[in-house]
């Protein structure tokens, strides 16, 4: 068997030794039965650190602990040992049975395993002090950022502010239909400068580490109501029957700024590349108690797989052939972005060119609420988000 096993008397005269422990130790049978128990392979200096032990397994007949033998060669091997009793009969004394294995791979293991667990804490303390430091740097960079975007942003809005407010004038007044077409080109791209301006404005904040959401609960279906009818219905050309299916009971926490700005972009694009006399479906549904999703779908242009994998790449536009003024390409990462923030997630399916799109996202019902202290700067971000609103 693979355990060694011996037993002895009360005397610690030894009765029964296998060859198992022979050939663990290196002791000959006959080599053992001239000493007591536990000698020779069990030397005092490992055995008396369990005196009590082995007083207890004569008493008990329970013995569970783990030692040191020694070979003949006085080296030394790490065992397990089991205990049990052989109770006297008419014809033989009392045995005290002891079985031992050899654990030196399990103890390696072990401690192959404890090293392997202080170079793993090792190296999680180094890798979050080098997480730590790329934060602080990323967090740096990100301020240089926004701080450089906010600047370049403001400097090129206030030349662009007096050419929107007077090309208008100017076209209006003009006779001429050469140059009143001019105008109308120069007003076109002012316009298209100013809110692609303000639109990376947006994205540089929703990138930002440091943005608070303010959230509040809205009734989806009539916050969703309102904005069709002040943000989409004046620009829907098309004609395009925007349905809004959500049920009247469905409220969740939201930042109303952002949601608006997350809707209006949706509905937006679907109108922008959709058909004339379209249809436009907006319904919700829950998930679970926590989730609701909202699907945006309509029987515009559709897209291909190249364009579902790229549609929220910054400045990605759906047909690069568009003009310029047509698209910035940044709607959609916002969208991204604002649903980030809300820990929703996001996505957009197509059947294939010209089949329609659906955006897809959810939202949680319940929000964590923002600390007293963050609602001013969330404040500041809300201002932003108003002439965004105000210039689409």
């Amino acid at each position: 068997m693979d355990l060694a096993v011996f037993s002895f008397n009360d005397k610690n005269n030894y009765i029964k030794i296998n060859s198992r422990l022979c050939g663990l130790t290196g002791f000959e049978k006959e080599e053992i039965f001239t000493y007591n128990f536990p000698e020779p392979f069990w030397p005092n200096t490992f055995f008396s650190k369990f005196e009590n032990e082995i007083s207890f397994f004569k008493m008990s007949g329970k013995l569970k602990i783990e030692s040191f033998f020694m070979r003949k060669n006085q080296t030394y091997f790490p065992v397990k040992l089991y205990g049990g009793i052989i109770p006297a009969d008419a014809n033989n004394p009392k045995e005290y049975l002891i079985f031992s294995e050899d654990i030196s791979n399990q103890k390696k293991a072990d401690r192959e395993l404890k090293l392997s667990q202080e170079i793993l804490v090792s190296l999680n303390k180094n890798l979050e002090k080098l997480v730590d430091k790329k934060t602080r740097e990323l967090k740096y960079v990100m301020k240089q950022k926004n701080e450089f975007i906010n600047q370049l942003g403001h400097d090129l809005k206030n030349p662009l502010n007096p050419m929107i407010n007077i090309l208008p004038i100017l076209e209006q007044g003009e006779k001429d239909i050469e140059k009143k077409e001019m105008l109308q080109l120069i007003n076109r791209n002012a316009s298209f400068m100013y809110n692609l301006i303000i639109k990376m404005i947006k994205l540089a904040k929703l990138d930002s580490l440091e943005i608070k959401f303010d959230y509040e609960q809205i009734n989806l279906k009539k916050e969703i109501e309102g904005i069709i009818i002040n943000n989409i219905n004046t620009k829907n050309k098309k004609n395009i029957v925007i349905t809004n299916q959500i049920e009247n009971d469905i409220c969740i926490d939201a930042d109303l700024i952002h949601f608006q700005e997350l809707i209006i972009n949706i509905i937006d694009n679907a109108i922008k590349y959709g058909k004339e006399n379209g249809l436009i479906n907006i319904n919700c549904n829950r998930l679970d108690n926590n989730n609701i999703q909202i699907k945006i779908t309509d029987n515009g242009i559709g897209m291909n797989d190249e364009q579902l994998q790229k549609i929220f790449n910054d400045f990605y536009k759906l047909d690069p052939s568009d003009p310029i003024t047509k698209s910035s390409g940044l709607g959609m990462p916002i969208c991204q972005r604002i649903v980030d923030k809300h820990n929703g997630k996001i996505w957009v399916e197509s059947p294939g060119l010209g089949k329609g799109t659906t955006v897809i996202f959810t939202l949680p019902i319940k929000q964590e609420s923002n600390k007293k202290e963050d609602i001013i700067d969330t404040f500041k971000d809300r201002e932003i988000d108003r002439s965004y609103l105000q210039i689409n």
